[in-house]
């Protein structure tokens, strides 16, 4: 008899252990993860937690890491079109659309368990699947601070909340060791174009605000509270910037950015001390526009251009860009005290 018992008590640990993590507690399916971003950022996140084999669908505008262009069906943004739901669904990871658009049919047929959104210009979308029952992980980060809150929240939601928490707390350290050099820097007056149509121009409360203090810069519109706003070029040559910064990124088309040469025959410009000392600079804009794991790399980056006595280009990210003449603002260096 008390073998009997102890039989069917191993068969029923056996059919606990093979049937209760398909079924769960309350004797549901558990579905197994399925994700899809609707941010570049998004997705370098989710490839840092090491859990990139769960997104089923994504931007046209994916990038990086450069595992992403290995991913079957990848082309260029702008050489990417669609052709039908069915051809989405046959690639490694379906297009769903672009930052602002979706194509909610797709989404449908992706079936995912997870959203992932950012920025306030994706609230419409939102919306409209919060409302159709999806479960929607929004963002809308102004400060660093939300940048690693809003990771260590992805990791949480993946099963990945030590992996996030270790990053930043790695950045976070980071972060600390720039801060200590730059606060001994010459401040570098900053002109940062978020598009030369406008032009519009960064101002304070953003993540990238943030960056530049840290890279060792100011903002010349740390006085106007808006991520982006348009500025106006007359009132860009009185606040006259040490360095000017106009974005460029991998595949952007002509028409997408200008060129310095634009920019310093734009009027009244050439009595800005940034094009008379050359220090009209791109940046990638597909790296610090991102608020995710390279936000680090971004300050770097920054920094070695505003301050390149005292930073190396940092490893990946693009070749360095022209320096121009840095000595205009202060001599080459002595050691710090």
């Amino acid at each position: 008899m008390k073998s009997n018992l102890q039989r069917w008590a191993a068969y029923f640990l056996v059919f606990c252990l093979a049937f209760l993590p398909i079924y769960g507690l309350a004797g549901q399916v558990a579905q197994p993860m399925r994700i899809i971003t609707l941010a570049p950022s998004h997705t370098e996140i989710l490839y840092a937690l090491g859990v990139q084999d769960v997104i089923v669908g994504w931007t046209q505008y994916e990038d990086y890491p450069l595992e992403v262009l290995d991913s079957e069906g990848w082309v260029p943004y702008d050489e990417y079109v669609f052709v039908s739901i069915e051809d989405e669904l046959k690639k490694q990871r379906a297009v769903v659309g672009s930052f602002t658009t979706f194509d909610e049919e797709l989404i449908d047929a992706l079936q995912p368990t997870l959203i992932l959104a950012v920025e306030p210009l994706q609230e419409p979308i939102v919306n409209t699947l919060r409302e159709k029952g999806y479960n929607v992980l929004w963002f809308c980060p102004e400060t660093l601070d939300d940048v690693f809150d809003m990771m260590i929240a992805i990791g949480e939601a993946t099963g990945t909340k030590e992996i996030a928490e270790s990053i930043v707390a790695k950045q976070l350290e980071e972060i600390a060791q720039i801060s200590e050099v730059t606060k001994d820097l010459p401040t570098v007056k900053v002109y940062f174009e978020i598009s030369h149509y406008g032009p519009w121009a960064l101002g304070a409360g953003s993540p990238m605000d943030q960056i530049i203090q840290i890279a060792g810069g100011e903002n010349i519109f740390a006085d106007t509270q808006s991520l982006a706003f348009p500025a106006e070029n007359p009132e860009i040559v009185a606040r006259n910037p040490d360095v000017i910064l106009t974005p460029l990124w991998p595949h952007a088309g002509a028409e997408e950015v200008t060129t310095v040469r634009e920019i310093v025959m734009r009027e009244d410009y050439e009595t800005i001390d940034a094009v008379q000392n050359s220090r009209v600079y791109f940046y990638d804009s597909s790296m610090l526009k991102r608020p995710g794991p390279r936000q680090v790399t971004a300050i770097l980056k920054l920094a070695h251009l505003l301050h390149p006595y005292y930073f190396d280009n940092p490893p990946n990210s693009v070749s360095p860009w022209e320096l121009g003449k840095i000595d205009a603002l202060y001599p080459p260096p002595a050691p710090l005290p």
